[in-house]
């Protein structure tokens, strides 16, 4: 009798404990579950991705010159104005001829290209002595972006490569480029080297000394690892992002290969597949016990 007694005691005691146990697990459960941070996921997967170049510069004609005085002498006239067509071999300015010993005798200065007059540079009367430049012709029914390309990225600009270029003046429009040629020589005071993107002019809407900016493609990535450029966190140890494991915060360092802007390049770090967190990431240690509330 008492040994039965003592049985069912010790059940009870037993049953009692576990159920103790269930509910502190219970309770311990419930307060993890309340303390996830939500956050929002990207299942990495291979994209593919352009590396680009962004470059400024300033409009030039495809065939633009300046056209000197050949003789001293006084200005006698203009035959154009500014913005005329003018065909090769057209006389633009006459002028007085002022050499010791020589009668008067009127000089002619002809345009060596046809183009359009984009400069005097003096005026009636003026006294002009030779190679001091008197107009400027500039034929821009084809114009050129001169870009300055930093010396560190002289080996990833050549010739042929696209570009698409997009003009203050006009600032909805994309033009597109080709990058014609690469200077050999770098410019010692701002360690540059000038390149030119050859643009078509329809519509003469490009002119000389417009300011631009040109997008060249450098190079074409197939299966690359991208990701959103905000999952990256800057830490003293590098930087590092979060995934999402067992319903828990990881953290992982990588190595960005290349800064796109809006989206990075991944090296290394992580593999296809994570559940990379894009939002809440700054909320997260390592170990933190996440709620996913989206996934992509």
């Amino acid at each position: 009798m008492k040994r039965g007694i003592i049985i069912v005691v010790a059940m009870a005691v037993v049953i009692i404990g576990l159920r103790a146990a269930f509910i502190i697990k219970s309770k311990h459960g419930a307060k993890e579950a309340a303390g996830a941070v939500p956050v929002s996921v990207q299942i990495v997967a291979p994209s593919d991705y352009d590396e680009v170049l962004e470059l400024t510069g300033s409009v030039a004609a495809e065939n633009q010159t300046d056209v000197p005085a050949k003789v001293p002498g006084k200005i006698i006239r203009y035959l154009l104005d500014e913005g005329a067509w003018v065909p090769r071999g057209q006389v633009v300015v006459t002028i007085d001829r002022d050499e010791v010993g020589v009668e008067f005798q009127e000089a002619v200065v002809e345009s060596p290209i046809s183009g359009w007059l984009t400069k005097r540079y003096f005026d009636t009367g003026a006294h002009v002595n030779p190679g001091m430049p008197l107009f400027q012709i500039a034929d821009y029914s084809r114009v050129k972006l001169v870009v300055s390309v930093p010396e560190s990225d002289i080996s990833r600009v050549r010739p042929g490569q696209t570009a698409a270029v997009t003009i203050d003046a006009w600032p909805d429009q994309v033009f597109s480029g080709t990058v014609k040629k690469v200077s050999p020589t770098v410019d010692y005071l701002s360690r540059t080297v000038k390149a030119e993107v050859a643009l078509p002019n329809v519509g003469l809407k490009l002119r000389p000394g417009m300011y631009g900016r040109a997008v060249i493609k450098v190079k074409h990535h197939t299966k690359g690892m991208v990701i959103p450029t905000t999952a990256i966190l800057e830490r003293d140890q590098g930087s590092q992002v979060f995934v999402v494991e067992q319903g828990r915060a990881a953290a992982r360092q990588v190595r960005v290969g290349l800064d796109m802007g809006e989206t990075s390049a991944i090296e290394s770090g992580l593999k296809f597949g994570d559940r990379l967190i894009i939002a809440g990431q700054h909320s997260v240690t390592e170990g933190s016990p996440v709620e996913v509330v989206e996934e992509k």
